[in-house]
């Protein structure tokens, strides 16, 4: 049974160097294509900017569920405190269905050019500048 084991260790340590071997022989050779100038930077600032567009979504998607819950939270209280019924929230919602869209439209696209697009367009300039 030992012996079993050992075998196998020596064979695992033979795969090994065969791996070393490799991998310094590929560390060796040059590649075959040349990386431009400032390619490092370049990837570097494409980065930065995905996590900054991605931490900006973030942010503004905590800021809408935020909002969201803060009005179910007030429609609750009318349903609750001011005994308000479903049908009257319906009626009045269908027949002001045009401002009440256009109302929340333009309270998410201001949430949004100001969470989002300001704050990303400010750090994408910043970061040109330095």
């Amino acid at each position: 049974m030992k012996k079993i084991i050992f075998l196998q260790i020596m064979q695992n340590m033979d795969k090994n160097t065969e791996l070393e071997f490799l991998l310094d022989d590929a560390l060796k050779t040059e590649p075959d294509f040349i990386l431009s100038d400032g390619f490092a930077d370049k990837v570097t600032a494409k980065v930065s900017r995905s996590f900054a567009w991605n931490q900006y979504l973030k942010e503004f998607l905590y800021y809408l569920a935020v909002l969201v819950g803060i009005v179910g939270v007030l429609a609750a209280m009318a349903f609750i405190w001011y005994k308000s019924s479903i049908e009257n929230w319906i009626t009045f919602i269908l027949s002001n269905i045009s401002w009440v869209v256009g109302v929340n439209v333009l309270l998410v696209f201001i949430l949004f050019t100001d969470r989002v697009l300001l704050r990303y367009f400010f750090y994408k300039n910043s970061s040109e500048i330095i």
